[in-house]
């Protein structure tokens, strides 16, 4: 009898505990391993003087398409990777007759490959900042009206670093928009006669992330 009451007593303290462990909350505070997600940007306009076709390039605004891929390092923080394309009309002005043209109106395509580190997380607002590492490509120009290609044909790759912060909206613990404005020094090697200092290319951008 004795062994029997005990045996139930057992049963019952196993199973209770086994309950009260099924009945524990998930942690929903932590994020989520990886983040991948998609901007569209307003990059400013920026003339360069480029020392390789002796041409002077002034380019205007347009949009740029970026899509991001992002690992979480801690609560708030991650480490990424950016792919950012987009395709600029200039102002082509030559000294080099072999270039394709004296002067004229272009487009040319700026390619941006960069690595990051993004502070900020959370649901709700929040702020957030960044600094990146990279490089940019000027490549693919060609006149507007005649598609004539025009020097250079490929671009060389200029290392990059820029900074900048916005502001974030978490959705939930794996979403959230987000508005940033960043500035990228561009270190383009340009011609002779021409203010020695890094081009600067500003970039209003607005975006958003999924986690898994």
């Amino acid at each position: 009898m004795l062994r029997r009451i005990v045996c139930s007593m057992l049963v019952l303290s196993a199973a209770t505990a086994h309950a009260q462990i099924r009945r524990q909350p998930q942690n929903l505070n932590t994020d989520p391993d990886y983040w991948v997600g998609i901007s569209l940007g307003y990059m400013d306009g920026v003339t360069l003087s480029d020392e390789q076709t002796n041409a002077l390039w002034e380019f205007g605004y347009s949009t740029q398409i970026r899509a991001t891929l992002e690992k979480t390092i801690s609560r708030g923080a991650t480490i990424g990777i950016a792919a950012g394309f987009a395709s600029v009309p200039l102002n082509y002005e030559s000294g080099n007759f072999n270039s394709g043209c004296g002067s004229c109106r272009a487009d040319a395509d700026i390619n941006q490959y960069t690595a990051f580190v993004r502070i900020g997380g959370g649901t709700g607002f929040h702020g957030l900042y960044q600094l990146e590492g990279g490089v940019t490509q000027f490549t693919n120009f060609r006149e507007s009206d005649s598609e004539n290609r025009l020097d250079p044909r490929n671009g060389t790759y200029d290392g990059t670093l820029g900074f900048g912060g916005g502001v974030a909206y978490g959705l939930s613990r794996t979403s959230d928009i987000y508005i940033t404005e960043m500035l990228d020094f561009v270190f383009h090697r340009q011609g002779a006669g021409v203010e020695q200092r890094a081009p600067r290319v500003f970039t209003f951008r607005g975006g958003f992330r999924l986690g898994f």
